[in-house]
């Protein structure tokens, strides 16, 4: 009986033990500086995957796939700065929740005078998009705020980089009530959407809840996020733009040192580099902004570089990819419009907490960087933007056959390049050869003249709503017409065999032909001559890689002629 009874005591404290602990444990990362005091239940690292989501695991607001071995991890000190938004409460062991954000913004804006808050709209899963706007000026009407050059700040677009959340917080405390905002808010306009996707914030991943990139749809506007996040875009037309990333800080080159290697820098930064981003604002991107960012990056104590992807990693020379001019990409998006546009990430993917404060410190730096060139420059800006806008407009009242949008474009090798990585074994920086092809000197590879609009039937409104909501004018047709245009017949396709963004991509050719052809009464008319030309141009010319006929919103086989017919007349088509 006695020994029964042990039996039964043992079985029931191992059930206990299991109970509480689980039986298959994730690695956490060891304990220091940065590792916050609490760390999620046994339980909770081995919670299932959510329905419908990628991770293998489910904790809310938190993942972890990476430890950092200590000699790495002593590469990066934590920076001697204190910071008090939600990520950083004492026993934080998560990110910051969508309660906890809205608190805090609510918390934020009533002690602040120049702080307001709105909602943008919601995510899929039903979150609010929080909008906040920083001005010193009486509304957003008045002639003062009209005046100044507006910055636009987001951050989190990708669920699994909440440095780039976290850090918009910060920056936006210091705007609503330091030093910060009262240095820059007489000279510029700030708006800051803070979490750009918040379900794939809670279900940290980069994706959003129906598995989309979200930093792929900035032209086919298929999720509310983006289509709510352009509306309000449209609104105050910035003429700078922020966007806060994080870069992934798991081994990346496996055939470096005994153990492989990492990628470096604190900080990665861009411009944009879709070619048809006028010339004059992407050279004054980095010779006005990237310049002072990457001197104050440095005098803060952090590392910086170009960003860049890694394609290639072993078997030779790693090859790495400036990011690329693709228009579906927020900073072109946002540069076509056309604006300053600017990248910003910070190593973070991957590795959890640690080195948290050291990744949202680094950021705020080159925010801050950013926010102040552009007040210091603020007519400078101001002037830049709209002169190229205005060239835009021009350029589209009449055609010119020297005058051309850029469809397709090619990276340019740079030889001889060196690259700073982290040899994991030896937790050292070291330079390796690599080859490095560059977005920055890129060039065309097809192109064709600017029209002097593009006229589509009545029935294609959905093509209509997306480039209205890129803040494209639309006009229609006020009676039928027989008009001479220049029309697109497919003469080869070559679809994908997997599915991009939930599409399988149409890669067409076409050959343009003039003829004449009758055009409805409420037949949709985008004129060229608007600031936002260029994206429509890439929106609607078959070619180009992010147009609605490769994504097949304007479905075609060989042999078809493409709803979208090019007007070469000067003449006007509507009032």
């Amino acid at each position: 009986m006695f020994k029964k009874k042990v039996l039964a005591l043992v079985a029931l404290t191992v059930m206990i033990f299991s109970l509480m602990f689980g039986a298959g444990q994730l690695s956490l990362a060891s304990t220091n500086s940065n590792q916050p005091d609490k760390t999620p239940s046994a339980r909770e690292k081995a919670a299932p995957p959510a329905a419908g989501q990628t991770n293998s695991s489910f904790t809310p607001f938190f993942g972890q796939d990476y430890e950092q071995p200590e000699q790495v991890k002593a590469l990066y000190p934590e920076p001697d700065v204190d910071f008090d938004t939600p990520g950083f409460k004492a026993g934080k062991w998560n990110f910051t929740t969508q309660k906890e954000m809205m608190r805090f913004i609510k918390e934020l804006q009533s002690s602040s005078d120049v702080m307001k808050v709105k909602t943008a709209g919601k995510s899929l899963e039903g979150r609010k998009l929080p909008l906040l706007i920083f001005t010193t000026s009486k509304n957003e009407n008045s002639m003062d705020f009209k005046r100044k050059p507006t910055v636009w700040l987001e951050g989190q677009i990708h669920g699994n980089e909440p440095a780039g959340g976290e850090s918009v917080l910060v920056t936006a405390e210091k705007l609503a009530k330091g030093d910060l905002g009262k240095e820059v808010l007489d000279k510029i306009n700030v708006i800051v959407m803070p979490r750009m996707n918040p379900d794939g914030s809670y279900y940290f991943q980069r994706r959003t809840a129906n598995q989309l990139d979200a930093n792929r749809d900035h032209v086919k506007l298929e999720l509310p996020e983006i289509r709510a996040a352009h509306k309000a875009f449209n609104k105050y037309n910035p003429e700078v733009v922020i966007d806060a990333h994080e870069y992934g800080a798991t081994p990346a080159f496996p055939d470096i040192g005994e153990k492989g290697a990492v990628k470096y820098h604190d900080i990665l930064l861009l411009s944009g580099k879709n070619l048809n981003i006028p010339k004059s604002i992407r050279t004054k991107s980095d010779n006005w902004f990237l310049k002072n960012a990457f001197k104050n990056l440095d005098k803060h104590g952090y590392s910086s570089s170009t960003y860049y992807t890694v394609r290639h990693s072993s078997g030779g020379e790693p090859t790495l990819y400036e990011g690329g001019g693709d228009a579906r990409i927020g900073r072109n998006a946002y540069g076509l419009q056309p604006s300053f546009s600017f990248l910003i990430e910070s190593r973070g993917i991957g590795i959890g907490r640690e080195n948290f404060k050291r990744r949202v410190a680094s950021q705020v730096v080159a925010q801050t960087s950013i926010l102040k060139t552009a007040a210091e420059r603020a007519g400078e800006v101001k002037a830049a933007v709209n002169g190229a806008r205005s060239e835009i407009v021009r350029k589209g009242k009449s055609v010119n056959n020297n005058d051309k949008i850029v469809l397709q474009s090619a990276f340019k090798e740079m030889k001889g390049k060196k690259q700073k990585v982290v040899d994991i074994a030896k937790g050292e920086v070291v330079d390796i050869p690599v080859k490095y092809y560059s977005s920055k000197k890129a060039e065309p590879t097809l192109e064709r003249v600017r029209p002097k609009a593009y006229i589509m039937p009545p029935a294609y409104h959905d093509i209509a709503d997306k480039l209205r909501n890129q803040g494209v004018e639309v006009k229609r047709l006020k009676e039928a017409k027989e008009l001479t245009v220049e029309t697109y017949k497919v003469t080869d396709t070559e679809f994908d065999d997997q599915y991009y963004e939930g599409h399988l991509l149409n890669h067409v050719k076409t050959n343009v032909k003039e003829k004449k052809v009758f055009f409805p009464k409420g037949s949709y008319v985008y004129s060229m001559a608007q600031p936002a030309a260029n994206l429509t141009a890439l929106a609607l010319e078959p070619e180009s890689g992010d147009s609605y006929v490769t994504f097949n919103y304007l479905p075609v086989n060989v042999g078809d002629e493409v709803p979208v017919y090019r007007y070469m007349d000067d003449k006007p088509l509507v009032d």
